[in-house]
């Protein structure tokens, strides 16, 4: 009798929600900063960043490290280069005519296709919108009267991130 009693009770629990799997679609409360502690970009005082698990619209590192988390956990994560916005790459660093440089953003301001953001610690990046909708990346140093050396790499290529998540909710929760 007190086994049947035992075995009813059980079946009247709820049931423990899974956590995260690849399919989910998200929302999660970030921080994300340098290895030093400086937040470089957070929405923990705005709206949850809404995302599916393994689409491939938020970095490797992000994706991998929310696998499992359910409603309400917090994580914290060191994020590595391969993870995140990739390797540094000298051959994406070129020294042009300022003039070209010149020209060359002045279409793209008069096509509405360039932006400027301000980054910590790294300073001013320019983004454009390249034909096929990418976003590439400007940032420029070395300025003299004749040359400009032009650096295309993503503002955080190269760099360890450390990211902390809370789970908001798993809004459409995949079989």
């Amino acid at each position: 009798m007190i086994c049947c009693a035992l075995l009813f009770a059980a079946g009247c629990t709820s049931p423990q929600q899974a956590g995260v799997m690849t399919g989910d679609t998200i929302q999660v409360f970030y921080a994300t900063s340098f290895t030093d502690g400086t937040v470089f970009e957070s929405n923990l005082n705005g709206t949850p960043l809404t995302f599916t698990v393994g689409s491939g619209n938020v970095i490797q590192g992000l994706h991998e490290m929310v696998i499992g988390m359910t409603p309400g956990q917090t994580r914290t994560v060191t994020v590595p280069p391969d993870k995140g916005y990739g390797m540094y790459r000298e051959d994406m660093v070129n020294v042009m005519d300022r003039g070209t440089v010149t020209r060359y953003l002045e279409e793209l301001q008069n096509n509405n296709s360039l932006d400027v953001i301000e980054y910590p610690v790294i300073g001013p990046v320019a983004l454009w919108v390249m034909p096929d909708g990418e976003i590439g990346y400007l940032r420029f140093t070395n300025i003299t009267d004749q040359t400009i050396t032009v650096d295309e790499n993503h503002p955080l290529a190269g760099k360890d991130l450390v990211f902390t998540v809370t789970l908001v909710g798993i809004e459409n929760k995949t079989a």
